[in-house]
Parts: structure tokens; sequence; C-alpha cells
């Protein structure tokens, strides 16, 4: 007598508890099994970020005190530029009044053509105070011409002035109780 009802069936084993476990921990999503790998990820895309935008900030920054010194360090060398043209033409003004008491324009010319070499001087000029003639100049067309700015030819003191687009200083040249006429330098 056998009969199937007390048989022992063996079990399918897909229902096994321990593939069960496997299904389960398959079925976790990507970000819960990795997670401390991607909240590293965040944290180094994070601080590249904040790296990259505080250097840029850092560089601008730093931009614009560069700027801000060169405009000032411009405006510097043209102030001394300025005084040094001063003194070029209050000294050389010392040196035509001495030639010009003298009569000797030749050497005034020299001297004229020793400033035009030696410093950074476009143009100079021996003015008659009076009518504005250019007595004497480095360029010769100038010559027995009237010398446009009449601020400059009536300068009673040493001047720096911008005229056309160029810098001239002008010293008026004093004889012994006379002006003799204004000396004026182009400088650029």
């Amino acid at each position: 007598m056998t009969t199937t009802d007390n048989t022992p069936v063996k079990k399918d084993e897909s229902f096994n508890t321990d593939s069960f476990d496997k299904k389960t921990v398959a079925k976790k999503p990507f970000w819960k099994r990795h997670f401390l790998s991607l909240f590293l990820l965040t944290l180094l895309i994070i601080s590249v970020a904040w790296g990259y935008f505080a250097n840029r900030s850092t560089v601008s920054k730093y931009e614009k005190q560069i700027t801000t010194l060169t405009q000032t360090h411009e405006t510097e060398l043209q102030d001394l530029k300025v005084e040094h043209i001063k003194q070029l033409s209050n000294t050389l003004a010392l040196a035509v009044r001495s030639e010009m008491i003298a009569e000797n324009m030749n050497q005034v010319n020299q001297y004229f053509l020793q400033t035009l070499k030696t410093f950074e001087v476009e143009k100079v000029m021996l003015v008659d105070q009076k009518n504005g003639n250019v007595i004497l100049s480095t360029n010769k067309k100038d010559e027995e011409t009237i010398f446009g700015n009449k601020s400059l030819v009536d300068a009673k003191e040493s001047m720096t002035k911008v005229y056309n687009n160029n810098t001239y200083a002008a010293t008026p040249i004093m004889g012994l109780n006379t002006q003799l006429g204004v000396l004026i330098i182009q400088v650029d």
C-alpha cells in the first residue's frame, strides 16, 4: 500500500530563504548600494567647483588692483615728466638768456640742437612775446611764423600746457630790464 499522500515531496529550491535574500539585495536601487561612493563624488565635484570660483574671484580682484596701480603709476610718470620738462626749460632758459644778452644766436641754436638730441623733445622754439613770431626753432620751417597758442607766448612764469595733443613747456627769458622772449619746448 503505497499512497502518494504520505510521500515526502521535495520542496522547490526557488523558494529557499537564501535565494530570496539574494533577490532582495539585487533589487536595492543603485544609489543605495553605492551611497558612500556617490556622496564622496558629490563632495569632490563641489570642492572642485568651489576652488575654481574662488580662484576666479581672487584673480578678478587682483586684476582690478593691478589696473588701479597701473593707472596710478602712469599718472605719476606723467607728473614726473611734466616736472622734468619744466626743469629742463628753466635750465635752458638761463643758458639762452646769457647767450642772447651776448647776442650770440648761433650758440642758442647749438643749445637747441643739443637739447633735441639729448632729451625726448620734439621741438624747441624761441618766440618773441610781443607779436608771437618764432625767432629761432629746431624746425626751420617754423621760423618767421606766428606761434598759435597765445597763452604760452604770454607766459610770465614757467608753465606746461597741452595744446593740439602735444605737451608744451613755456619759460619767459628775462633780460636785465625787459623780457627777451619765451622759450617753448614741445615734448610730444
